[in-house]
């Protein structure tokens, strides 16, 4: 049987982007099951009183119903080196909890910290983000996507970010590059050196 999850930010007591999480619950849910009725996770989730404080990832593990929901601090991981990685039949189209397909190219030791995926030349999304590029007037992000994120949907549709065809060989023309996802947004950003198969990243403001 599918599993999916969705992995929803609480800062503060605050549970961030739940109508966007609630809606691709629902169409991921009617996809795979049948005779389903939609699921609202404001009404579902609760926040412990322990947990009004501080940054949580709420995890929400599903198949035709909610079956598990874990919550745990978080810290924003930081980027140093990337590898970008040519992969043309990769397809993360739902958020399957079973991962094995974006997981497999980190191996113990690694001398990189993320992967950007490619299909044919052309960016998709890293192992755990959605990817956009400054290019010091607007921040970009690759339209062949691997899964739309809900960060990526809200900066969308706010017109903070705009989709762009990215090619291997258009990063050069970027200043900037920064990850996000439900859990962030651009706390982090970098500048950046592509050399070879490779982002060598330094923190940016």
């Amino acid at each position: 049987m599918y599993q999916f999850f969705e992995s929803i930010k609480l800062q503060d007591g605050k549970m961030h982007l739940l109508d966007l999480h609630s809606e691709r619950l629902n169409r991921t849910r009617n996809a795979f099951f049948e005779n389903i009725k939609d699921i609202n996770l404001e009404k579902e989730l609760m926040i412990p009183c322990e947990k009004k404080n501080g940054l949580y990832k709420v995890k929400v593990v599903y198949a035709k119903y909610l079956e598990s929901v874990t919550i745990d601090s978080y810290i924003i991981k930081v980027h140093h080196k990337i590898k970008l990685l040519e992969k043309p039949n990769i397809k993360y189209d739902f958020k399957f909890l079973d991962r094995k397909i974006l997981d497999e190219d980190f191996y113990q030791n690694a001398d990189f910290d993320d992967v950007i995926f490619l299909k044919n030349g052309i960016l998709t999304d890293a192992t755990y983000s959605n990817l956009v590029f400054f290019d010091g007037n607007t921040w970009f992000t690759p339209e062949n996507y691997l899964l739309n994120g809900v960060r990526r949907k809200a900066l969308l549709d706010s017109g903070i970010i705009t989709e762009k065809k990215i090619l291997k060989d258009d990063i050069q023309c970027f200043q900037k590059i920064a990850f996000i996802n439900a859990m962030r947004d651009f706390e982090k950003m970098y500048t950046f050196v592509h050399k070879d198969d490779f982002l060598l990243l330094n923190p940016s403001s």
